[in-house]
């Protein structure tokens, strides 16, 4: 007998189905439509969830669907909770993996994560660093956010540690006999509207980097070697298929659905249940295309 098939989604908010709420909840609430300011909320599940792509994919591929999506989320969070997850559901219970299919919608490479606490430790989160946005729980966090913007925001931090998340899960994947693909969802062009993000080819940006090391000794050799830091080829080995139009143009959910959908967004910064649904019909022609299931 065959095994239904497991999917899990992860993502940020283009997974999780943002500005897809109910307008009867904004309504109650304040007496105005508010695109995307209830969308979270428990009780709109029943309006949002029917609508994304995860559902739709589900129904389509006659399988379960769990989505561990949540708005606004970076790409080292979406990494560890993938990965706490399926060991806390699935490893360490000993349970089979090789029903499951994992499916991980990347953010833009720039977001962060920290863990903040105060002083007095009574206050202990995780605090997501947005360097486009200014978004704050305490005072001290707008300190830091304006030091990581003025210093510490550029490519040679944030797009090796893009690929090292990739590659971190692509492992894990490997390691347990679990099926998988990803995909990136946007990448938000600095200094541009969300309509107007352009398309990241993580390859080439890559190759314009220049990260040198420290100095380092060898034992076997005589004197300290220089090392370069080349990402180029971790990148190379992220896998090619699985890895939704890997270094291809329209590599991503957003430029997708705005070539297949005359109306992508739903209000404003996020697909519309139109754009899910074409999302969802996309990735299962991929799929079968390239026997991900096998």
């Amino acid at each position: 007998m065959n095994k239904k098939l497991k999917i899990i989604c992860n993502g940020d908010s283009w997974v999780f189905g943002s500005e897809i709420a109910d307008p009867q909840i904004s309504m109650r609430y304040d007496g105005e439509v508010h695109p995307g300011k209830y969308d979270w909320m428990e009780e709109n599940d029943n309006y949002r969830i029917p609508k994304i792509f995860p559902t739709r994919l589900s129904e389509m591929m006659n399988a379960e669907v769990t989505n561990l999506a949540w708005p606004a989320d970076d790409n080292g969070t979406i990494t560890h909770r993938t990965m706490a997850y399926i060991t806390s559901n699935y490893i360490e219970k000993e349970l089979p993996t090789d029903d499951l299919f994992v499916i991980v919608g990347w953010s833009s490479p720039e977001r962060n994560f920290f863990w903040y606490k105060d002083d007095s430790e009574n206050f202990s989160m995780r605090f997501r660093l947005w360097p486009q946005v200014q978004h704050f729980d305490k005072p001290q966090q707008e300190e830091f956010w304006k030091l990581y913007v003025q210093y510490l925001w550029n490519s040679e931090e944030y797009l090796p540690r893009y690929v090292m998340n990739v590659l971190q899960l692509q492992n894990f994947f490997k390691a347990h006999n679990i099926k998988w693909m990803m995909f990136n969802a946007f990448y938000q062009t600095p200094g541009k509207n969300p309509m107007d993000w352009e398309d990241l080819n993580v390859r080439d940006e890559l190759q314009k980097l220049n990260l040198h090391g420290t100095p380092y000794s060898i034992s076997n050799h005589k004197g300290r070697h220089v090392y370069q830091y080349d990402y180029v080829p971790m990148w190379d080995t992220v896998d090619r298929i699985r890895f939704y139009k890997k270094d291809q143009p329209n590599n991503t959910f957003k430029s997708f659905m705005e070539k297949k959908n005359p109306n992508p967004v739903y209000y404003g910064w996020h697909p519309s249940p139109e754009s899910h649904t074409i999302w969802a019909e996309e990735l299962v022609r991929y799929i079968n295309q390239y026997k991900l299931l096998q």
